[in-house]
């Protein structure tokens, strides 16, 4: 773990579900001050340009009492959750400890940290590996992390252009398909972030030079007004879900368990999900069930990952590249019928809000 809480800009998107976990845990009215409601979510056409589908999500207002998307950068919303785990009586965080390793003794765990001070040692009932897509505790279990790497490679430029002005009758979300450079637009509270991909053949240092930024956006919205760039990043994404989420005493949860591609924002929703169900089956076993409800929770999370969250985030990356015309016009119908029709909407909105159970 880092000595600070990270300030780079990763996930953004929290759905109902998780807004709806907040409010149990007593975080969402501070979380929802800090972040941006996006209340439709659209698709476009990128050339010609044109709306393809308009999802309002007023359809779910009666499943939900988030009938929105929130956009509130990670780096925002863990600022809010920590001081909130140090205020309640078992709930500690400490910063700057690298694992170096554990042993499960069969009826309790010890560990050994790296800190600034030295390596200190702790003792629990169980270990969770919630550190991330490099999860030392995933590579101490060696356990399969099967899956893919796509192809494409994500370029990401942030910053404070008024896209709604560029892009008339834009929502604060929108998937831009085009099988050669798709787009996705995320408005956030004090930042804009347009997410291009980069083709097969571009350098990725020519593409990071400023000039070739600007002149990437210049390309995809026209004449734009002087606008300040305030960050970048360039990354590829990877499909893949651990064999098991439990060995033993030690557990898995979010990205150490399972990535998946961006597109429809599931990843940290999904993480948090899974500590949602795994501290549920704690405080069970707390109150004197046996600990094999722990492979319920491997089992539910793995399956949702992998019928669910996976399933689903492929087919809006696919979607983002079709490239053969009888398959984007399929597409387009799709989801135009989808979001004219009041059921289907309601039914697309809440499996994107990950609330399928509620269809």
């Amino acid at each position: 773990m880092d000595a600070e809480l990270n300030t780079q800009i990763r996930a953004s998107t929290f759905h109902p579900k998780t807004l709806e976990m907040f409010k149990e845990w007593g975080v969402v009215d501070e979380i929802i001050q800090h972040g941006y409601k996006v209340d439709q979510l659209q698709y476009w056409e990128r050339a010609p340009r044109r709306l393809i589908a308009d999802f309002d999500y007023g359809c779910i207002s009666d499943d939900t009492p988030y009938p929105y998307r929130l956009q509130c950068p990670q780096h925002i919303a863990t600022r809010v959750l920590k001081p909130a785990v140090e205020a309640t009586a078992t709930g500690k965080v400490h910063m700057g400890h690298r694992l170096i390793d554990f042993t499960d003794h069969g009826t309790h765990v010890t560990a050994r940290f790296e800190t600034a001070s030295g390596i200190v040692e702790r003792e629990g009932s169980y270990i969770v590996g919630a550190d991330g897509a490099h999860s030392a505790v995933r590579k101490h279990l060696n356990i399969g992390f099967k899956g893919k790497t796509y192809e494409d490679r994500f370029l990401l430029i942030g910053s404070d252009l008024k896209t709604e002005d560029l892009l008339p009758g834009a929502a604060q979300v929108c998937y831009i398909f085009d099988p050669k450079e798709w787009v996705i637009i995320l408005n956030l509270p004090d930042i804009v972030r347009v997410v291009f991909r980069m083709t097969d053949d571009e350098n990725e240092a020519t593409a990071m030079q400023e000039g070739n930024l600007r002149r990437r956006i210049s390309n995809f919205f026209g004449e734009v007004p002087p606008y300040i760039i305030k960050t970048t990043q360039l990354y590829r994404v990877h499909q893949r879900v651990t064999d098991t989420f439990r060995v033993g005493r030690a557990l898995l949860v979010g990205d150490s368990a399972h990535n998946n591609n961006p597109s429809g924002g599931m990843g940290m929703n999904s993480g948090i999900h899974d500590a949602a169900n795994l501290t549920e089956k704690f405080v069970r076993i707390w109150n004197g069930e046996s600990d094999s409800i722990l492979d319920d929770y491997s089992n539910e999370r793995r399956q949702y990952a992998v019928e669910s969250v996976q399933l689903y985030t492929d087919q809006q990356y696919n979607n983002m590249v079709m490239s053969a015309e009888e398959e984007r016009e399929r597409r387009n119908k799709s989801l135009s019928d989808a979001a004219n029709d009041p059921a289907k909407a309601r039914a697309y909105l809440l499996r994107a809000s990950m609330l399928e159970e509620r269809i």
